[in-house]
C-alpha cells in the first residue's frame, strides 16, 4: 500500500494571480525597480509571508518591450535584513514514520543556517534569455549593495519571446530567487503579432510555475518561506507547487483557445506537466507553439508523456478549451520525480503520479475550470516562424568544438561538489595529467582537465559571427539543465554514452574516465531531440549517460558572460564557468 500524505493545504481555493504588466513604451523605455521587503500570501490558510520582492512583491511585475526599442532599468536596491527565507539542514532523511523530510512543511529536528539569517540584500540582476551588453548582463559579483543603484541597458534587438529577470549573486543566488527575487519579462514583434496569438489577458495568461515550502510545525503557523535540505543532498525539492505565487491555484476560464507562457522558475525541480480531465490525460487539446527564445516554425505536439521544463525552460503553448461546457474542470498534474534523471512516466497513469520516495507527496499544479460563455473560434496560421533558421552543415564542420564534461565528487560530511569540467586538446593530454578518453566510433581522442571551478582561467574564447558547437557529456545521476548567456542556441544532437571511471579518478582538478559514445538510430537509443526542443533555445536538459551537442553564434556583443547549470544549488557550489566573446579583429592578437 502506498503511503499518502494529507496536504495540509487545501488545494485550488485560491484564484490565479497575475503579476501586473509594466509596459516599457508607456514610459519611454525608462523604468525604475525598487528591490525591497515585503509581504506575500501564498495561500489563503497560511499568513502573510515575508519576501524580498522587486517592487516588493512576488513575482515581480511583468515588463513588456517592443523588439528594438531599448529598456533602460535603474535598479534601486532598498532591501534590508531580516532575510524573509528559513535555510535549514535536517539531521536525518527520514522521519519516525519512514516518511522523507524534505515531503514535510516542518523545520522539526533541523539546524538553522545563521550565515544565511544574516544575509543584508548584496544583489544583482539577470536577464535571463536577453542579447545583453556584459556591462548589463548581471555578472555574478558586480553586487549591488542595499542603499546602491544599479543602471542596466537592454537593447531589445532579438525575437519576441517569454524571458525571466531575477537575481544572480554570486553563492547565494539558490537563496535570494527563493526569497521572490524574480519576474518575467516579455517581448513583443509585428511578426509576431501578424500571427494573430492571443496578447495579454484574458486570452493570454503567464505561468511562473515553482515549488516553495513552509514553516507549518504545529505551534508556529506562521508559514515563514522554509529552504530544507538533507545532510547529504543540497537541493531543495519543496513540497509545493506554487503558480504565479499561488499554491495550487484555480483559473476560470471561456471555453476558447488560450496561449499559456509556462516557464519553470523552481530552483532544482523539472516538472513533466500532464492536462487531465475526469482521469484521463488529455494531450489532444494542446499545442506547443514557442520554446526559450520564441516561436517555432510549425506548432508540434507535445512529447507522449508530458511537457518537460527544467528549471529556466519556457514553452508557448496553445490549449484549445473550446468544446468544454460550463462546469468543465481539468488539472495539470506533474509526473516528475526528483531529482530528475529523465525516465519517462506513462502518461495515463499521471493520477497517480504521487510519490514519497521521489520527493513528489502533491502531484497538483492548477485546476482549469470552465464558467463563461465561448468568444468566436480561431485558428492559428499553420507557419509561425518564417525567421527560424538552422546552421548548415558546412556551418558544423567548419564550427570550433568544445567538450564540457559534468561530474559529480563526493566529499566527506557535506554534499557532493558538481562541477563542469572543460576538457583541453588532445596535445594538452601529454603532459602527465589524468587523461579522459573519447571513443566516438573509428575515431578517439584523448583529453585532460583544463578547468574544474568558476574561479579558474578563461578558456573559452568564441569569436563573434563563427559557429561553435559546445559538447556536453554528462556522468552524474541527474538531468542538468544548462544555461549559456548571451545568445541562444539550436540543439545539434543528443546520443547516449558508457564511461567508465577508475577509482580515484574524480579528483578536485582533475579527472580520468573512457567515454564511449553510441552509435545507432535515435528511435532505437531513445535520445532523441523532440520536436518541441527544434527552436531556439537557451537553456537545454542533459540527461544522465548522455552527450548533448549544441550549435550557438554569438552575434552581438564582446565581453565576459558565463555558463552554468541552472539548477541553483548546483550553480552555487560551483557549476558555472566563465566565456569571453571576441570580435574578429582582436583575435590575431591573443595568440
Amino acid at each position: 500500500m502506498v503511503r499518502t500524505l494529507t496536504p495540509p493545504l487545501t488545494p485550488f481555493v485560491d484564484p490565479l494571480p497575475l503579476p501586473p504588466r509594466l509596459i516599457a513604451a508607456h514610459h519611454d523605455g525608462r523604468l525604475s525597480l525598487t528591490l525591497r521587503a515585503g509581504t506575500h500570501r501564498f495561500h489563503r490558510e497560511l499568513p502573510k509571508t515575508p519576501i524580498w520582492g522587486y517592487e516588493g512583491i512576488f513575482p515581480g511585475p511583468t515588463i513588456e518591450a517592443e523588439r528594438g526599442q531599448p529598456v533602460t532599468i535603474t535598479w534601486r536596491n532598498e532591501l534590508n535584513p531580516p532575510f524573509p527565507v528559513v535555510v535549514a539542514r535536517t539531521r536525518r532523511e527520514r522521519d519516525m514514520d519512514g516518511v522523507p523530510v524534505l515531503c514535510l512543511p516542518n523545520c522539526s529536528d533541523a539546524d538553522v543556517n545563521e550565515d544565511v539569517a544574516a544575509l543584508a540584500g548584496h544583489a544583482v540582476v539577470h536577464l535571463h534569455g536577453g542579447l545583453t551588453p556584459a556591462s548589463s548582463d548581471g555578472w555574478t559579483e558586480n553586487l549591488c549593495a542595499p542603499g546602491q543603484t544599479a543602471l542596466f541597458t537592454y537593447p531589445m534587438n532579438q525575437r519576441a519571446a517569454l524571458l525571466w529577470y531575477h537575481d544572480h549573486v554570486m553563492s547565494v543566488t539558490r537563496y535570494q530567487v527563493y526569497a521572490g527575487l524574480a519576474g518575467l519579462w516579455i517581448i513583443r514583434e509585428p511578426r509576431e503579432r501578424d500571427c494573430g496569438l492571443p496578447e495579454g489577458p484574458p486570452f493570454e495568461i503567464p505561468l511562473l510555475i515553482q515549488d516553495r515550502n513552509f514553516v507549518l510545525d504545529v505551534g508556529s503557523r506562521h508559514g515563514r518561506l522554509l529552504h530544507k535540505t538533507t545532510p547529504d543532498v543540497m537541493e531543495a525539492f519543496a513540497p509545493f507547487t506554487v503558480v504565479n505565487g499561488c499554491v495550487w491555484p484555480f483559473l476560470d476560464i471561456q471555453p476558447a483557445i488560450y496561449r499559456f507562457r509556462v516557464i519553470n522558475g523552481s530552483n532544482a525541480r523539472t516538472y513533466r506537466l500532464v492536462l487531465v480531465r475526469n482521469g484521463r490525460a488529455e494531450f489532444d487539446r494542446i499545442s506547443q507553439i514557442g520554446t526559450d527564445h520564441g516561436l517555432l516554425r510549425h506548432r508540434c505536439d507535445l512529447p507522449a508523456d508530458g511537457l518537460i521544463l527544467a528549471p529556466a525552460e519556457r514553452a508557448d503553448l496553445l490549449v484549445d478549451f473550446s468544446d468544454l461546457e460550463v462546469g468543465a474542470e481539468l488539472t495539470f498534474l506533474n509526473t516528475a520525480l526528483a531529482p530528475f534523471n529523465g525516465s519517462p512516466y506513462d502518461a495515463s497513469n499521471a493520477v497517480n503520479a504521487r510519490s514519497l520516495d521521489g520527493l513528489l507527496p502533491y502531484p497538483e499544479v492548477m485546476r482549469i475550470r470552465v464558467q463563461k460563455a465561448a468568444p468566436a473560434r480561431w485558428t492559428p496560421p499553420p507557419e509561425l516562424a518564417a525567421d527560424l533558421t538552422e546552421p548548415t552543415f558546412e556551418d558544423l564542420h567548419k564550427a570550433t568544438r568544445r567538450t564540457i564534461v559534468l561530474v559529480e565528487r563526493r566529499v566527506e560530511n557535506a554534499p557532493n561538489m558538481l562541477t563542469m569540467r572543460e576538457l583541453g586538446s588532445a596535445e594538452d593530454a601529454f603532459l602527465g595529467k589524468p587523461v579522459v578518453t573519447i571513443i566516438d566510433g573509428e575515431h578517439t581522442s584523448r583529453r585532460c582537465v583544463i578547468a574544474a571551478h568558476f574561479e579558474d582561467s578563461t578558456n573559452f574564447f568564441p569569436t563573434l559571427h563563427r559557429y561553435e558547437v559546445w559538447q556536453f557529456i554528462n556522468l552524474t545521476t541527474d538531468t542538468h539543465p544548462i544555461h549559456v548567456h548571451l545568445d541562444p542556441f539550436v540543439i545539434v544532437s543528443r546520443r547516449p554514452i558508457r564511461f567508465e571511471i577508475p577509482e580515484g579518478g574524480i579528483e578536485d582538478l582533475s579527472l580520468s574516465a573512457v567515454i564511449t559514445i553510441e552509435r545507432g538510430p535515435d528511435d532505437v537509443l531513445a535520445h532523441t531531440i523532440d520536436d518541441n526542443e527544434r527552436g531556439l533555445k537557451d537553456t537545454v536538459r542533459v540527461n544522465p549517460n548522455e552527450m548533448v551537442e549544441i550549435a550557438v553564434r554569438f552575434t552581438s556583443y564582446s565581453g565576459r558572460y558565463m555558463y552554468h547549470c541552472h539548477i541553483l544549488e548546483h550553480e552555487d557550489r560551483d557549476m558555472m564557468r566563465p566565456f569571453v566573446t571576441v570580435p574578429p579583429e582582436l583575435v590575431p592578437f591573443m595568440s
